[in-house]
Order: structure tokens, then sequence, then C-alpha cells
């Protein structure tokens, strides 16, 4: 899971409240719902001591999900009187989730979708396509493509005239494709997409993975179910989609436990909290690996101005030459400490594999004798 988005938040002054919301819009009564969760965490917030100026920087933002239909949720983060980040994810809790401190707290949204892998899904007709992207950091963008519907219909009459017409249905639904691939391309590229799944009409998905670029044809995925037609939303697609995703989440828990069975014969690999701090200290670590449970997750780190410094021992920071120091719980300071080193984050499921303390990193480097 890559944690870079993650780096401009923490050169922000203190408080930093973070929010994590059900902004489902799939009952009639959503917008009521949704504002009495609002109001709720508020008031949550407030009482942890976050500031008139930044909840109603955050009024603003709550609730505007840019017209995102059905099940999803929110993740805010705000500081003085700004958001600073603000992202539709595909994933919700059943109310809400908040949490103050110096820095956010971005993973009880990644734990809510940890099997996350970033994609794009286009269903699509001769006309157009509804486009939903999922980016690595979680945020869902939908984006709808309307090209020309006339002429795009092939008629079934021979003659000059008609074979004209024919091959003008051929070009619109040519050009319509065409933008179909632009719109798939550009989100594609944004969020780092690992498979671009084309759904809908089967004569058309092909004419769409042909106009991508070739570093997205390797990756397409030709779902047998979606339809744009009326009436098509109960279709299967998002578990066909669902099931590609979880073999690609798979094969990534697989590779990192692979590389930290590696590195336990070749020194390239840490477990442990102690461990793993000392090795996130010297900006060692390729890959942090949880356990899905989050295993020490509050217990209080020490930590400084800078994103390596961390540290399970106050009197390590100070031989560190820190003199500005503080306690973070564990889940804000060593995410904090792997996004500002550029470590990737992998959490993984206590079925697949237990680690010492929940918790291990697969490094860059051993570390020298």
């Amino acid at each position: 899971m890559d944690l870079t988005f993650l780096q401009p938040l923490y050169d922000r002054p203190a408080p930093m409240a973070s929010l994590f919301i059900n902004v489902s819009r799939d009952s009639e009564d959503a917008e009521h719902a949704i504002r009495l969760r609002w109001d709720q965490a508020r008031s949550a917030l407030a009482e942890e001591g976050v500031p008139e100026a930044t909840l109603a920087a955050m009024d603003g933002a709550v609730g505007r999900t840019e017209g995102v239909p059905g099940p999803h949720g929110q993740v805010v983060y705000a500081a003085g009187d700004e958001v600073v980040h603000d992202a539709v994810v595909a994933r919700h809790p059943q109310d809400f989730e908040v949490s103050v401190g110096r820095f956010p707290d971005p993973l009880p949204y990644m734990v809510a979708d940890h099997r996350r892998v970033p994609h794009v899904l286009a269903v699509v007709d001769s006309i157009g396509a509804d486009v939903t992207a999922e980016y690595a950091d979680g945020r869902t963008v939908v984006r709808r493509v309307d090209g020309d519907d006339k002429p795009v219909h092939k008629v079934r009459e021979g003659g000059y005239h008609h074979n004209q017409m024919q091959r003008a249905a051929d070009e619109r639904v040519d050009q319509n494709t065409g933008l179909i691939a632009e719109t798939v391309a550009r989100l594609a590229d944004a969020g780092g997409a690992e498979i671009v799944a084309i759904a809908g009409d089967p004569q058309v998905r092909g004419l769409v993975a042909d106009h991508l670029p070739e570093h997205l044809k390797t990756k397409v995925a030709d779902l047998e179910a979606g339809s744009r037609a009326p009436g098509a939303e109960n279709s299967p697609v998002d578990e066909e989609l669902a099931e590609r995703l979880r073999v690609v989440s798979e094969e990534h828990v697989r590779e990192s436990l692979d590389a930290l069975g590696r590195g336990r014969a070749d020194g390239t690999a840490v477990e442990g909290m102690g461990a793993v701090v000392s090795a996130l200290q010297r900006g060692q670590v390729e890959t942090l690996l949880w356990n899905d449970d989050l295993a020490g997750a509050d217990r209080p780190l020490h930590v400084g101005p800078s994103g390596e410094q961390v540290s399970t021992d106050e009197r390590r920071l100070k031989d560190m030459g820190v003199t500005e120091h503080w306690t973070e719980p564990a889940r804000s300071a060593l995410t904090r400490a792997a996004a500002t080193t550029g470590a990737g984050l992998e959490l993984v499921p206590v079925e697949e594999a237990r680690f010492d303390e929940g918790i291990a990193a697969v490094l860059r480097f051993a570390t020298p004798a």
C-alpha cells in the first residue's frame, strides 16, 4: 500500500482532526442520516479539543462527495482553519470514527478495506461509459462518458447508401470508444491502477481495450457481467470485479510474506515493535507488515519533529539529539514514519501469518554489524 499521499499532511499545525464517516446514499433518508452522523462526530471532536475553526472548515466538506451513489465512506483530515485532505473511499464504517492528535490517523479506513487494489471499472456501450476508479490512497472517483449517439447502430439493408450509413456508424462507435479509453487511461494513470476492468456491451469492450495505451493493455480484465441498460444495477459485475481484486490482493500478501521469508535468511527482515522501530529510524524499511488486528496499535511511542524520529524509549531520542519530543499512539506514529521514509504498508491477515508483537518489516538493506 503506497503511503506517499500522506507525506504533505505531516507539516501541519496540531491538533489534526481525523474523520472516517459513512456518507452512503443508499436510502431515502440518507441526507438526514449523514447530517446526524456528522453532528455526533462533530461533538466528539469538539470534546477532544478540536478548535471551532477546524470544525467549521470540516462543515463545508463532510457529506459533499460529488454525487457518488450507493454505499461509500469519506475521509477528512483538518487542521487550523482548513481541510487538508478530503477523499471519498469505497468502504465505510457503520457510523463514524474520529481521532485527534498531531498526526492524521489513516489506519481505520485502511483496515476497513485492507485488501484494496487500485483499479478502474468501465461499464461501456457504443455511446459511452460509466467509469469508477479507486486510487491507491482509497479515493473513489466517478466519471460518465457521453459520446455521440447518432449514428451508432448499423442498418440491415444493403445498397450503397446503407453501406455509407454503416461506415458512419462504425466511425462514430470508434470515436466514442476512443473517448472512453481516454478517460479510462487518465484515471488509471492518476490512480496507479493495477487492474483495468471493462464490462458491458461485449462488442464494445474489445474496441475500448484496443484504444488503450500499450502499458495498460496488459492490465485489462474483461468482465462478463454489467450493463448500462436501465434495471442493470443489480448485475453481478461488482462480485465479478471483487473476485479479480481479491486474487491480486492475495498475490500482494504472498509476495510480501515471501520477501519476509527471504529476509529472515539474509538479514533483510525484522519482527517485533522494537526491531521495526529501529529500522524505521534508519530509513531502512521497504515494506511495513502489520497484522490486520493491529496488535500494539495503541502503544505509545516517542516521536520528534522528523518522521524517522520515533522510538520505544525516550532516552533513544535524546541520544539522537532530539530535544523536542512527545508521545503518539503507534498506529499514527508508525504510519508517519513509514510514509515519510518512503516505506509501503501491507496489512496481513492473521490467518495468513502471525508476526512477533503483530508487526514486521522487509528491509532495503541488512543492518550493519
